[in-house]
């Protein structure tokens, strides 16, 4: 009898468990110079089993064995569920993908680079759905203008081990750095392209001459990890005096340099671990005078670190991806 009961309550149960509620994705998408970029965030276990496909010229996104279903903001991409565990999106002419994972919360990240006068991407039925053309300039260029300041240079060689000089490295990375920003619609500059010494004040009138939106100035350290500085205010100027100062500092900068250390430090632990990254403050430094979302970065020294090409390219793939958290955080 008991058994007989225990099989009736199974069976009651069992269309319960496979009609459990599917994980719920939200869906974002928003435009940048010469790419769309696709967001899926929700639980990590079901992001990271994301496969993207190139389908002509679609994009198909599947979740192998797990249900979902779509919560889209206002303006997405037009989008179809193909069946429980699979999206199609159907962004219109393009020439290529890109597809990256991020934490915090979890992210499946699809940057979809468009064929020239290859249309809107967004539905034409969304009241949102703006040819790229029609928006304001600043929603377009979130990341116009990176400044990368390789450290030391000249006279200044920095950290010295054997035939390494930090001035020599950090170079390699910042122009490994800048021909990833290059190849997309923003545009990165180097503060020094050869070993020659630079003052701090030309490296700050350099980066502020060229309206930087971002400024990352490298740097080895003396430690394992990679340490992200953030510049500190050490001096408020009075309001009436600000219009007349020749550099504003980054006081107005602020918040960006923090949404800007946040998407560094998640490039470096999706990429590194998160013990390999550490915060710490620096007043009294070029940060301070620049304008712009500015850092110093440390990165691990040579005692920790062999800086062969395979390290210093994966050291500034971190950097770009770090720059791509930036964008997306800002696009929230």
């Amino acid at each position: 009898m008991k058994k007989t009961a225990c099989l009736l309550i199974f069976l009651l149960v069992l269309p319960a468990i496979s009609r459990a509620d599917p994980y719920s994705l939200k869906l974002r998408a928003s435009y940048h110079p010469g790419f769309l970029r696709i967001v899926l965030e929700g639980p990590e276990s079901v992001i990271k089993k994301g496969i993207v496909n190139q389908k002509a010229q679609s994009v198909l996104v599947t979740f192998p064995d797990t249900g979902f279903t779509i919560n889209a903001e206002k303006g997405v991409i037009v989008y179809r569920k193909t069946d429980d565990n699979a999206v199609m999106f159907f962004p219109g002419a393009f020439r290529g993908l890109k597809v990256f994972t991020l934490k915090y919360p979890a992210r499946l990240v699809i940057d979809v680079y468009k064929d020239a006068g290859g249309g809107n991407i967004l539905s034409p039925a969304s009241p949102t759905a703006e040819s790229p053309e029609k928006k304001p300039a600043n929603a377009l260029r979130r990341v116009g203008t990176v400044v990368i300041d390789p450290g030391h240079g000249g006279y200044e060689n920095g950290m010295v081990k054997d035939n390494y000089r930090e001035k020599n490295v950090v170079l390699d990375i910042a122009k490994k750095l800048r021909a990833l920003i290059n190849r997309g619609s923003s545009r990165g500059f180097l503060t020094r392209g050869s070993d020659r010494f630079m003052t701090q004040s030309e490296r700050v009138e350099f980066a502020n001459s060229r309206n930087a939106d971002i400024f990352i100035s490298l740097h080895i350290g003396d430690h394992s990890g990679i340490v992200l500085y953030v510049p500190v205010i050490t001096e408020h100027v009075p309001d009436a005096v600000k219009p007349y100062l020749v550099n504003q500092g980054q006081e107005a900068y602020t918040e960006k340099t923090v949404t800007l250390l946040n998407a560094m430090k998640e490039a470096v632990i999706t990429r590194f671990g998160a013990g390999s990254v550490s915060v710490r403050p620096l007043p009294y430094s070029i940060l301070s005078r620049i304008e712009a979302a500015a850092l110093m970065i440390e990165l691990p020294s040579f005692e920790d670190a062999y800086y062969i090409g395979e390290l210093k390219t994966e050291m500034a793939e971190t950097l770009y991806k770090g720059l791509y958290i930036y964008e997306e955080i800002g696009a929230r």
